[in-house]
């Protein structure tokens, strides 16, 4: 089973004075999480998302609508290792 890398969508690495070389394997995938709602109902989630350590607010996107329902939406993306 695949582990989420902690606070992954807040850090990146600072870059390196190693000149570039060959291009690492990356041992992470992307995984996006939707909310599709009200304003309201989408911040209760991601308030409780956050209260039990799973994303932090400032890692979602910023309300959007959905183009085939018109509905608002947000985005997360979490990585996890392969």
């Amino acid at each position: 089973m695949s582990d989420f890398i902690p606070n992954s969508e807040i850090y990146s690495q600072p870059p390196s004075d190693n000149p570039p070389g060959p291009e690492p394997i990356d041992p992470r995938e992307p995984v996006r999480v939707m909310l599709i709602g009200t304003a309201s109902g989408m911040e209760l989630v991601i308030a409780h998302l956050h209260s039990i350590g799973f994303a932090e607010p400032r890692a979602w996107s910023k309300p959007q609508l959905d183009p085939i329902t018109g509905q608002p939406i947000r985005i997360l993306t979490k990585w996890i290792r392969r």
